[in-house]
């Protein structure tokens, strides 16, 4: 006796519930998503809340560099300047130049 023919199934047989209603609301499950959400609002406020006060710091920064930018060049229109058009500070030897008694460390 031979066996049985087999039935060949493809992706329409499957069965799933997406034709199914769903069930009616189930309290505890809808209070579990509820509380769920409310972490995640509570997990966002504090992203929030950090990422302004980042921002608030990088623009303080940023307004303290724009002063003391200003203020060193400032400064720098007040130095004397030489004939040749170059500025150095006093006491400052030529790039080229080396003395002549060997090097020394300037602090």
């Amino acid at each position: 006796m031979p066996p049985p023919p087999r039935t060949l199934r493809g992706l329409k047989d499957i069965r799933t519930r997406s034709g199914t209603p769903d069930q009616t609301v189930v309290p505890h499950k809808a209070y579990m998503v509820i509380t769920a959400l409310e972490m995640e609002k509570f997990r966002r406020e504090t992203e929030r809340q950090s990422l302004i006060t980042r921002l608030k710091n990088v623009s303080a920064r940023l307004r303290s560099i724009d002063t003391e930018k200003a203020a060193l060049l400032d400064r720098l229109s007040k130095l004397p300047t030489r004939p040749g058009g170059a500025r150095r500070a006093s006491g400052v030897e030529a790039p080229g130049s080396r003395p002549a008694d060997g090097f020394k460390f300037q602090y």
